[in-house]
């Protein structure tokens, strides 16, 4: 069966639904608007639900319908389809139509209402966040952004919500963008009426809250444009009414910019129709603080009629500082910064969840007042899961608490070795002990000297410790002794913010009666007398600030109390505590303004219960109790602020005084009708509040007055003497007979205080006579004996005696104040001595009542509270009477008598005492045995430091004024301290060791430290003063004297620059240390460089008249000549310089000697470095001799200062000469100049010795020291190079007139050698007196001798030669002595000293050859030395002239063998000189070599290389000496033995050591000429040989002069004449002009002259080719600038030439240019055979044109090179190498010259031949490749 297969038309398929896709958005649209009811519905539900309320906004926007394309705005649109961005307006539009087609029409609303519920939400979440502080201000400002992204798309959806545009606007001015606020809250008052055409009211009470902000905000940019528009004109002139402008704030809990740029508060929020208080505290003074504010605030901070809801932090957190709230920077500008809308995370869900589940935590500030800031602050509240860091609150983590955490329990059980466990009271005490034991040191020493004046209350250690830990005394004194003590011990172990708050604001000056704001504070103190049983009343316990509280607040939030309602049962609740609790400030604060200012409210109260209680006993009772409390609280604040100082206006007054009148009124007929028993309490309370209130106005006169309190005074001893407290009421702190008393004592005595206080104070003296009777009665009542006494008692005034008693009844404070009134007075007319005592005095009243009935019998917590008060007092007054001690010494004490000063004593002892508790806590602080609290209190910037601070500050001023007062006590009871100044270090030292060991020392400015070394200074007679000065020194400056018994401890004091008082002061005691130490010692102790600090710190010495004359008079002194007169009167201490006194400050340090130690030190250290080359040591030198002068410019009678200076000349003298020549060859003046400085400053010191020292002192030795210096000094300028040239007088002339007209003549005779030798000796003879041991003195009077005995005859002057002739015996003698006395080596390896040897064996040698000795007795002499030849046996001279000569020669070489260094070069020369003497007929050539020989085995080497070395003992300047002696006599030597490469080498080596040479030029001159001579020798060259030109014709001369410099370029050509040539040549270039060349060019001329004779001549007529290289040699010539002429063929010629006649003779000149560069164009001559022979030349023809090369190249550099010549065969190897060397140097320069040498290509000079050959390019093959190094032969060629 077929079935049908088609469809009937009226049949629709079950799968097919038109209607699926529309029903589908609807249906999604319904889900979404469910999830939108369910979000909105646990939204409404409080922050409890906020976690859930997230995830249900959460799903929402997770719904379809965000999805949609018409979902998007126009912005996201744009966002996603780029390509409608630049597409036409309609267009776009028609799009966005096509894409919203078919969307629901409850879209929109939906969007719409999601949007803006989940801004609002995330809000609410930051308003619920911000409660307990824990959002971040980064998680503030990502929360903004996303209420804004949400906000914006909910405008999108519907543009015409002005509340959502306000709340948009109000979230945008958190986040800092006032623009768009603005644009908002324009966008929210857009109307349809056109703004131009008349004003437009708002059309709600939106637009009106969007158009008050709007004005606001732009009143705040100042923009007035805007404001000026019409739609602003409703705004302008109207205001909103206050009870709506509390609800124009969305988000009061936000910040709002425009209210903190104007500094206005913002607005409290509402909850439900309560006023909401938030307390930060649990505190009933905190509460009433805010009602109080809450009161007095504009009627913008609540609602009229509203209840108030009061809001404190839970029980169970801890409470925190409520100014720790949020708000953000206000001077972070953010409106630079741009805020990019990204997707924000929402809300951590956890944090939500954790502050609903959390039923502890509470909001803290909801207000307007709450703001944020930049940096969020610590929360308020802590968590109990976890600890809090205690850096982020500012509080310092303790070690313990670290250790706690990080360390295992098995790793803190390590610091107990072998398990054994340490007990920590042990631990403590030995940590303690060093405390403990220097306090008992210090406590009985100090203790031990105020005991001989008769105090004894300072006490022991021991006693202290004691009394800190009893807590509960019963012995009167002890109490009476050590309560203070203990009171100072409890105020730092229970340390807190109140302590701190009465310590820090309490106002010394108010207390002292200095105020300046307060004129009348003396006045006010004297009216306050009823303030001294303050304290007494202050004996109660202390408010409970948290007590009831919470059943307070409860009640308030239970019911329906408006403001005052509640501010009245505040009251009601506080004051039943009046009576029995002490009120804490802030707590009376409150209560004294809260019945201030609801006055009204609470007497209208207490009215009605008055009518209400009639009936009610027991209430009735309550509302009289409280009735008298405000009465009296009322006569509190009356008598406040109407005392003397009191600045309030005159209004508040009046008002406060017509509420006393009130309550007076309203007390009389309560309480006066209630009282039945008049001697009850609250009976005595109402009497003497009503007669106090008697005496407020100023109708009463004084004698009613009077007889009220006297009245009164009756009824209550009647009464029995009854006390009654008042801790909370100033006015009427006690009630007692006595009190009264005092009451009408100041009444009767107002007058006389009154006068006073308003007495002028332009008249200081009125002020002294009236006060000074009344606070010192002693001083008026003279102490005499008990009945006169009475009798001078008896005869007082009565109203003095009225004062007195009053003044001792009376307050502290106004005695105080007396006391300051009396010293201001004192200080106007300057009597600082009386200033002084009025400082003590304040002092003494201050400690005894410390002491007295009515501190000791207060409470714990008042006498605290007093003790801080006192503290801050005493602190001022310590620094100001130690000031005055300490810079007034000793005038302060003027008045200061016995009575005084032991009273002053006696107080400051018991000040050391108290204050001394306070270290002793610190000491068990340091040591770990109290631990601080971990809190900010105690933080290093806490008030606990800077309490703890400022006691410390106060102990060291406590012990600097206590010596000032015993210092004053030893001078006045001089028979009680035997030694005050022994006493007086010690107590210094004492006190300064306990002060150290804490680190106190630098507190209070150093002040003890500096008083410390003033007094060091000052006391003089005391031993060691170094320990007791070093440590104050290390201390101050952080100097160490390094001698001493006591080592140095760290004090830890910072040290300061070493100051220039301080410098003199203590200058003559380091420079007595410095004595007791040797210089070289003193180098490398710490004093140096102490004495190094003080020099700098004195700075640039000023000079004064005194000092320029006496350094004018010093510099002529050293500048003249030598005269014998003065070295004459030297000797016999007769020669004086003309110089003055200086007086100036700095005289003292030259007296001292300071300026002489400096130079010391410098002169020392220059000697102690061994100077190997020139450098900056010269220096210590200059130095030396700059302090040695500033010595003599202030006393120039120490003979040390002027020996010291000479030594100072001596060394600059010795610098100059020993590393080069140049100062003795070229600047010789300048050592002239020296030597004349020192051997005047020589003479000084010899004269000022002679007439200044003591011979029996210990300066002796130092004399010999100078006699042997200036001995030396003599003779060694007397010798060369030095040559006698300082005592020259030449330059020392005076102007004569004779017969003969004027002339000039020396100024006085001049100092010949013998008579310097002469005065040497002298000297030499006295330097043994003291040190005849020192063989040096014995050694230089041997050589003095010597040569006065070889000069002797030169000598004119008769009487010089006649006086002390010497002798040979007398020479002999000397030498043996030197001999006998110099030291013998100890050690093998230590080489003798043979100077002494020596110089015997030359005197003897020298002695025999004058015929002065006999040879034989001479050789018994030697041969009995220690060093004698032939170990000493005796020795025949028979043959004088053969055996001596012998015989000395191996006496010399013995003596050499000894010296295995071969430092001693003279004894070499000797045997040279004994070898060949010059000019001797016996010596000869043998003889010659034979000295040669000599000097080339040790002193020159193979290459000449000259090898004299500096003995130790060698004078200055001497090896140059050698050296020129050595070089001339090797000079002539080897010009004698014909060794001409020697002679060449050492000629180099001479050029090349030119500053080692004494007379350096004539050296040279020498050698040159020898070396020369030899030349002309060796080359067989006559002398004026160059004569034959004189007749030769100037052509031929060219000719054959061409041809013989083509000759000489061949270098295979070999001539003796050529040689000499070239070997002349070189010497000239080397030469340079240094010795005149005239010796030089003559035998170039000669040497030409040879070859021309013997070479040109015979030389073959030149081919083509030779001539063309003779053309191009006269093109080169011409190049050159010579004047040869090219000869061109006649063919060129058009004109036959005419012959000019032919000159005859060529010029000398002409010669010698022709001859130099026919040599220095070898070089060009050999490069051209080179390159023809190629590497067939053989290896001589190589070696010689390498030399040639050498020779071109140094010609052509132009540079001074040492002389290069052939290699002989005969010298040695080490000649080879070092010429190879300087080969392979010259190699390049050679090269280089090449190509120099040769001319341009392509010019005309160059032949047409050179051409053609140098176009023929040899093949590779043929032409062999430039070495790299052409002076190197190749292998083949060696071979």
């Amino acid at each position: 069966m077929v079935l049908a297969s088609f469809t009937a038309l009226n049949i629709v398929p079950d799968d097919q639904d038109e209607d699926e896709v529309d029903n589908t958005k609807e249906i999604q649209i319904e889900e979404a608007l469910k999830l939108y009811q369910v979000a909105l519905k646990i939204h409404s539900q409080g922050p409890e639900f906020y976690e859930k309320a997230a995830v249900a906004y959460q799903e929402l926007l997770k719904s379809e319908i965000f999805r949609y394309p018409e979902s998007e705005t126009e912005f996201q649109r744009v966002n996603n389809y780029p390509e409608l961005e630049y597409v036409d307006a309609t267009i776009a539009l028609e799009v966005a139509a096509a894409r919203a087609d078919g969307a629901p029409s409850t879209l929109p609303q939906i969007l719409y209402l999601s949007h803006k519920n989940h801004g609002i939400f995330i809000l609410d979440c930051v308003r619920s966040l911000l409660r307990y502080s824990k959002i971040t201000r980064q998680e503030l400002g990502y929360q903004g952004i996303a209420a804004i992204e949400n906000f914006s798309l909910a405008l999108a959806s519907d543009a015409s919500d002005t509340d959502l545009w306000r709340r948009t606007a109000r979230v945008c001015e958190i986040l800092g963008s006032r623009r768009i606020s603005r644009y908002c809250l324009e966008a929210a008052l857009e109307v349809d009426d056109d703004p131009t055409v008349a004003e437009v009211e708002p059309a709600s009470i939106e637009e009106g809250f969007a158009g008050v902000q709007l004005k606001e905000l732009l009143e705040t940019l100042s923009d007035d444009t805007a404001l000026s528009h019409p739609i602003m004109m409703p705004f302008l002139r109207r205001s909103m009414p206050d009870y709506l402008l509390k609800y124009m704030d969305q988000y009061p809990y936000l910040s709002d910019e425009t209210k903190l740029l104007k500094k206005k508060d913002g607005e409290s929020p509402t909850i439900n129709t309560r006023t909401v208080i938030n307390v930060p505290e649990r505190s009933w003074a905190i509460l009433g603080e805010n009602l109080c504010k809450n009161l007095l605030s504009t009627s913008r901070s609540t609602i009229p009629g509203a209840a108030i809801s009061l809001q404190i932090p839970p029980e169970t957190s801890e409470t925190r500082n409520n100014d720790m709230a949020l708000s953000f920077d206000k001077t972070k500008d953010l409106t630079t910064q741009d805020t990019e809308m990204t997707d924000i995370p929402g809300l951590n869900n956890g944090d939500i969840n954790e502050l609903a589940e959390d039923g502890s935590l509470e909001a803290i500030a909801t207000h307007n007042s709450a703001s944020f800031t930049d940096d969020l602050t610590s929360p308020i509240i802590s968590l109990t899961s976890r600890k809090r860091s205690q850096s982020t609150a500012g509080i310092r983590e303790s070690k313990d608490d670290e250790n706690t955490h990080k360390r295992s329990k098995r790793i803190r059980n390590r610091d107990n070795l072998n398990d054994e466990p340490v007990d920590p009271t042990t631990q403590y005490a030995e940590q303690l002990e060093k405390y403990i034991q220097n306090d008992e040191v210090v406590f009985r020493y100090v203790g031990g000297l105020l005991g001989r004046l008769e105090i004894n209350d300072l006490g022991t250690i021991s006693d202290l410790q004691t009394a800190l830990s009893l807590t509960k005394p019963i012995e009167p004194w002890e109490i009476i002794t050590n309560t203070a003590v203990r009171d100072l011990r409890d105020i730092l172990r229970t340390w807190d913010e109140a302590k701190a708050s009465k310590f820090i604001n309490e106002n010394k000056a108010d207390i002292l009666g200095s105020s300046t704001g307060s004129e009348n504070v003396g006045l006010a103190n004297f009216l306050n007398q009823r303030e001294a049983g303050n304290v007494k009343v202050s004996n109660f316990p202390a408010f409970d600030l948290d007590k009831g509280l919470c059943e307070f607040v409860m009640r308030v939030n239970s019911e329906w109390m408006p403001l005052k309602d509640t501010i009245v049962e505040w009251v009601l609740a506080v004051i039943p505590t009046y009576v029995n609790t002490a009120w804490q400030e802030n707590l009376k604060l409150s209560v004294i303004s809260l019945i201030s200012h609801a006055d009204a409210e609470i007497f209208t109260r207490f009215q009605h219960d008055a009518e209400k209680f009639c009936a009610n006993e027991e209430s009735l009772a309550q509302l009289v109790e409280s009735t008298q409390t405000l009465f009296e609280l009322h006569l509190d604040v009356h008598a406040h602020i109407t005392g003397p100082d009191s600045i309030v206006p005159y209004s508040t007054r009046y008002m406060s005084y017509d509420r006393l009148t009130r309550w007076a009124s309203f007390s009389r007929r309560i309480v006066g009708e209630w009282i039945s028993d008049f001697t009850c309490e609250l009976s005595l309370r109402y009497l003497w509040a009503c007669a106090y209130y008697a005496t407020t106005s100023e109708d009463v006169t004084r004698e009613h007055k009077v007889c009220c309190w006297s009245d009164l005074e009756t009824f209550l001893r009647k009464a029995g003497n009854p006390l009654i407290e008042l801790p909370n009421n100033a006015v009427m702190p006690e009630v007692s007979a006595d009190a009264a008393n005092r009451e009408a004592s100041k009444l009767t005595t107002i007058d006389f205080f009154f006068n006073l206080f308003q007495a002028d104070k332009s008249d200081p003296v009125a002020i002294i006579e009236t006060l000074e009777p009344v606070l010192d009665p002693d001083s008026a009542i003279q102490q005499q004996t008990d009945e006169k006494a009475a009798e001078s008692a008896s005869s007082c005034p009565t109203a003095l005696k009225e004062m007195w008693k009053f003044l001792k009844s009376g307050s502290t404070s106004l005695r105080l104040y007396l006391w300051q009134r009396l010293r201001d007075a004192y200080l106007s007319i300057g009597y600082k001595t009386k200033v002084f005592s009025c400082y003590l005095k304040s002092i003494e009243i201050i400690v005894e009542d410390l002491r007295s009935d009515e501190y000791i019998n207060s409470v714990r917590d008042a006498r605290q509270h007093k003790l801080l008060t006192w503290l801050k007092v005493l602190d001022d007054l310590l620094v100001k009477s130690l000031t005055i001690a300490l810079n007034d010494h000793p005038s302060c004490f003027e008045i200061i008598d016995e009575r005084h000063l032991k009273s002053t004593c006696t107080m400051i002892a018991q000040l050391s005492r108290m204050l001394h508790a306070a270290a002793i806590f610190d000491d068990e602080v340091r040591v770990k045995m109290i631990q601080l609290p971990t809190t900010a209190t105690y933080s290093e910037r806490g008030s606990f430091n800077g309490f703890i601070n400022k006691l410390r500050e106060m102990q060291v001023r406590t012990w600097a004024l206590q010596y000032a007062m015993l210092k004053e006590a030893m001078s006045q009871y001089r028979e009680l301290f035997p030694q005050p100044d022994t006493e007086l270090a010690d107590y210094l030292t004492n006190v300064h060791r306990i002060l150290g060991l804490r680190k106190f020392c630098k507190v209070s400015n150093k002040i003890f430290l500096k008083m410390t070394k003033v007094e060091l200074i000052r006391l003089k007679h005391i031993e060691n003063w170094e320990d007791y000065l070093g440590q104050v020194l290390y201390d101050l400056y952080g100097i160490k004297l390094g001698i001493g018994k006591c080592g140095l401890e760290d004090h830890g004091c910072p040290t300061e620059p070493l100051d220039k008082k301080t410098v003199l002061n203590i200058s003559d005691r380091i420079i007595a240390l410095a004595n007791t130490l040797s210089m070289k010692d003193l180098l490398k102790h710490e004093l140096r460089q102490i004495i190094e600090r003080m020099q700098a710190s004195l700075g640039h010495i000023k000079s004064s008249t005194q000092m320029q004359h006496n350094l004018r008079t010093y510099n002529q002194f050293i500048k003249k000549s030598i005269r014998p007169l003065e070295m004459h009167q030297a000797w016999n201490g007769q020669l004086q310089i003309n110089c003055l006194p200086v007086t100036n400050l700095d005289n003292s340090l030259g007296k001292k000697g300071w300026y002489f130690l400096l130079g010391m030190i410098s002169l020392t250290k220059y000697r102690s470095i061994k100077r190997l080359a020139p450098g900056p040591q010269s220096d210590d030198i200059r130095a030396a001799a700059n302090f040695m002068r500033l010595q003599i410019q202030y006393n120039p009678d120490d003979w040390e200062a002027w020996y010291r200076q000479a030594q100072c000349f001596d060394l600059e003298l010795e610098e100059e000469v020993l590393w080069n020549t140049d100062k003795i060859n070229n600047h010789k003046s300048d050592l002239v100049k020296i030597q004349r400085n020192s051997i005047h400053c020589y003479t000084m010191a010899l004269s000022t010795a002679h007439r200044t020292v003591d011979l029996s002192s210990t300066a002796t030795e130092k004399l010999s020291e100078m006699y042997h210096d200036f001995g030396m000094r003599l003779y060694a300028s007397s010798r060369e190079p030095f040559h006698m040239e300082a005592f020259y007088v030449d330059d020392f002339e005076k102007h004569m007139s004779g017969t003969s007209g004027m002339y000039k003549r020396p100024l006085h005779a001049e100092m010949t050698k013998y008579r310097v030798w002469k005065y040497a000796a002298r000297l030499f003879k006295a330097s043994l007196r003291d040190r005849p041991d020192l063989w040096t003195n014995h050694y230089m009077l041997a050589k003095c001798l010597w040569k006065m005995f070889y000069r002797f005859s030169e000598e004119q002057d008769s009487k010089v030669k006649e006086h002390n002739p010497p002798t040979v015996e007398g020479i002999v003698m000397a030498c043996l002595e030197a001999i006998k006395t110099v030291p013998k080596p100890t050690k093998s390896s230590v080489e003798p000293i043979i100077e002494p040897h020596y110089k015997f064996v030359s005197i003897i040698h020298k002695l025999v050859s004058m015929k002065a000795m006999a040879p034989q007795a001479g050789a018994d002499l030697i041969q009995q030395q220690p060093y004698a030849a032939r170990k000493g046996q005796p020795i025949m001279i028979e043959n004088v002239d053969g055996d001596w000569g012998s015989y000395i020669i191996e006496q010399v070489r013995h003596l050499r063998k000894e010296d295995k260094q071969h430092w001693q070069h003279r004894m070499i020369a000797r045997v040279a000189s004994m070898l060949y003497i010059d000019g001797c007929p016996t010596s000869d050539h043998v003889n010659a070599v034979a000295a040669k020989n000599e000097f080339r085995e040790s002193m020159f080497t193979k290459t000449m290389h000259i090898q004299v070395w500096k003995p130790e003992t060698e004078r200055p300047g001497r090896h140059c000496v050698y050296m020129e002696r050595y070089t001339r006599w090797m000079v002539r030597l080897l010009e004698l033995t014909n060794d001409k490469p020697n002679l060449e080498a050492l000629v180099k080596r001479v050029r090349k050591k030119g500053h080692e040479f004494y007379r350096f030029s004539q050296v040279w001159t020498e050698a040159c000429i020898a070396y020369l001579r030899l030349i002309r020798r060796t080359g067989s060259i006559p002398s004026s040989v160059d004569d034959l030109f004189k007749s030769v014709p100037a052509d031929e001369f060219e000719m054959f002069s061409d041809r013989l410099t083509a000759w000489i370029a061949d270098p295979l050509m070999q001539h003796p004449s050529l040689e000499a040539l070239r070997e002349t040549s070189e010497l000239k270039k080397v030469n340079a002009n240094l010795m005149k060349p005239a010796p030089i060019d003559d035998l170039i001329n000669d040497a030409w002259a040879v070859l021309y004779t013997e070479i040109a001549k015979d030389l073959p007529v030149q081919d083509d080719q030779s001539t063309s290289m003779s053309q191009t040699g006269c093109l080169g010539n011409l190049k050159d600038g010579s004047d040869a002429k090219i000869q061109l063929p006649t063919s060129l010629n058009s004109e036959p030439i005419k012959e000019k006649p032919k000159k005859i003779g060529v010029p000398r000149r002409e010669v010698l240019r022709r001859a130099e560069s026919a040599v220095s164009r070898t070089v060009e001559g050999t490069r051209s055979t080179a390159l023809t022979t190629g590497g067939k030349s053989s290896a001589s023809s190589i070696i010689l044109y390498l030399n040639v090369g050498i020779e071109n190249a140094k010609d052509k550099s132009g540079a001074s090179t040492p002389l290069e010549t052939s290699i002989s065969q005969n010298e040695g190897q080490e000649e080879v190498n070092e010429r190879g060397a300087e080969m392979n140097i010259y190699t390049k320069n050679t090269i280089e010259g090449e190509d120099d040498g040769e001319s341009e290509r392509g010019s005309l000079h160059d032949s047409a031949d050179d051409e053609s050959d140098l176009s023929d390019v040899p093949g590779m093959d043929e032409v062999e490749s430039a070495p790299l190094f052409p002076n190197l032969p190749r292998k083949e060629m060696s071979d």
